[in-house]
């Protein structure tokens, strides 16, 4: 039994990588990367320093990008030819996890056979790191088999794998929408040339636009974050606090003017998030998976 996270990064620097990679400490054995920053990376020097990196457990692969179902197939080949184990990590550069990621990845061996997704949940913070938009299921882990693979441009799906799925009450944290409106923007633009729906700026309106009308159909679905933020973050909100706090403090002014009725059915929308991931403790198996080895079963 073992596990191994998959990664594809691109031309961008990503500010979260090294936290996301202190969070997976414990949580995989290797780490697997299609890199596919054409020319010199900017991620080279914060793979190399990872826990990863140092003890020889990173393997890189640096395939041109042609679409993200393609990209992710590289760590899946990857895996295969260095028999990475039975398990895959699903991960993102701009996610963190918690010391729950950990425990759950002890006990992965314990998962039926029928069972071949464990899920999560993720908050989605928008544009601070205090408010944020939903609570959504995140595909965690999935088991390797021969006959795995992505397909799809953008927004790819995962094929080949048969088995049922599990959802433990456990969430951790997605920042990919934190950073600088613009980077949101060009971010849209890409997704929107791979097929992706949706309204996107010109390229000629990315140097100058209006942040608040850009973000306005999102605003109202703020919610206050009373939480804590996982501990590998901690270094890297700290960092790019200062420089994001503009547009930081252009969305609190705004949540803060949410109207009676807009907080009324946010706070509908919060109690539902709240219920469904912290109803998944009701399941036997996802309650045991989240307290890792040696601990005792909580009733509840």
């Amino acid at each position: 039994m073992g596990v191994a996270a998959h990664l594809i990064l691109g031309a961008r620097e990503e500010p979260f990588l090294p936290a996301l990679l202190a969070s997976l400490d414990g949580v995989a054995g290797m780490l697997l990367v299609n890199d596919n920053a054409p020319g010199a990376s900017p991620h080279e020097e914060v793979l190399a320093q990872s826990t990863f990196g140092r003890a020889g457990k990173l393997v890189v692969d640096r395939t041109a990008f042609s679409g993200f179902a393609d990209a992710r197939n590289v760590c899946l080949r990857l895996h295969a030819h260095v028999a990475a184990g039975d398990w895959v990590a699903f991960v993102d550069a701009d996610e963190v996890h918690g010391e729950g990621a950990a425990r759950i990845a002890s006990r992965l061996d314990e998962v039926p056979k029928e069972i071949a997704f464990v899920d999560g949940y993720t908050w989605h913070f928008f544009q601070s790191f205090a408010w944020f938009t939903s609570i959504e299921r995140r595909m965690m882990f999935f088991r390797f088999g021969p006959e795995v693979r992505w397909r799809g441009l953008v927004h790819e799906q995962l094929l080949g794998l048969d088995g049922g799925r599990i959802a433990l009450p456990y969430v951790y944290a997605h920042y990919g929408h934190t950073l600088e409106p613009r980077r949101h923007a060009e971010k849209g633009r890409h997704y929107s040339a791979l097929g992706a729906p949706g309204n996107v700026l010109r390229e000629e309106e990315l140097r100058s636009f209006d942040i608040a009308q850009y973000f306005a159909p999102v605003y109202h679905l703020l919610m206050r974050f009373v939480g804590e933020h996982p501990a590998a973050a901690a270094a890297t909100l700290a960092r790019l606090g200062p420089a994001l706090e503009p547009f930081h403090a252009l969305t609190e002014r705004v949540a803060r003017r949410q109207s009676p009725l807009v907080k009324a059915r946010n706070a509908v929308r919060r109690l539902n998030y709240e219920l469904r991931w912290r109803g998944r403790a009701l399941n036997p198996l996802a309650r045991r998976l989240l307290q890792g080895p040696g601990a005792p079963e909580r009733r509840t």
